[in-house]
């Protein structure tokens, strides 16, 4: 890449990370449910991902046939999909884990080819799924579904949030019986 292509990227990173942040305090201000981290936590989550995407991808060992996807809920960060070495897995995670808004790092990223874009659609498709039966069958009460990320690659479904361990069981058991979904996986913020 060159060096004028590379400051091109970085200054597109720059100003979708911007926009990203103010979206996500304007989303957070109006948001009717019950979040239960602080709007500063829910931009830290957010910088820490874009940092960490920005990290990552600035790195010569990183190219084409790796597939990251990242998510991060009350510092703990999950890093989901595709490297194409033990090595880079091992990277991702030591770089995940100097970040300072981080304080756990979940690496779930399997060595292997990229999945192709029609496993990337099937994901997709699945993840829209479980929202709406989410949006639907909500067995967390009085709260809606917006403080739940839910992620998929290679048909696994990874949940985080903040939930008691009674409502992450009863989320993940909806989860499970949702066509498509092969294995399910809790990273919640269990609180009490």
């Amino acid at each position: 890449m060159t060096h004028t292509h590379h400051q091109f990227f970085s200054a597109k990173r720059r100003a979708k990370t911007l926009i990203g942040l103010a979206l996500v305090a304007m989303i957070s201000a109006c948001s009717s449910g019950v979040e239960r981290r602080s709007l500063g936590t829910v931009i830290d989550d957010q910088t820490s991902e874009i940092r960490i995407l920005d990290t990552l991808f600035d790195q010569p060992e990183f190219d084409e046939r790796d597939h990251i996807k990242v998510e991060t809920h009350n510092q703990t960060m999950l890093l989901a999909g595709e490297v194409s070495s033990a090595e880079k897995k091992a990277l991702a995670t030591r770089l995940a884990s100097e970040l300072k808004t981080v304080a756990r790092v979940v690496n779930e990223l399997a060595v292997m080819p990229a999945v192709e874009t029609s496993g990337e659609l099937s994901n997709s498709y699945i993840t829209s799924k479980v929202n709406t039966r989410l949006l639907f069958s909500n067995p967390i009460e009085g709260s809606d579904t917006g403080r739940l990320k839910v992620i998929t690659a290679r048909r696994t479904v990874y949940l985080m949030g903040s939930v008691t361990r009674a409502e992450g069981e009863a989320v993940a058991e909806v989860v499970r019986r949702t066509r498509g979904v092969e294995k399910v996986v809790k990273v919640f913020d269990y609180i009490e």
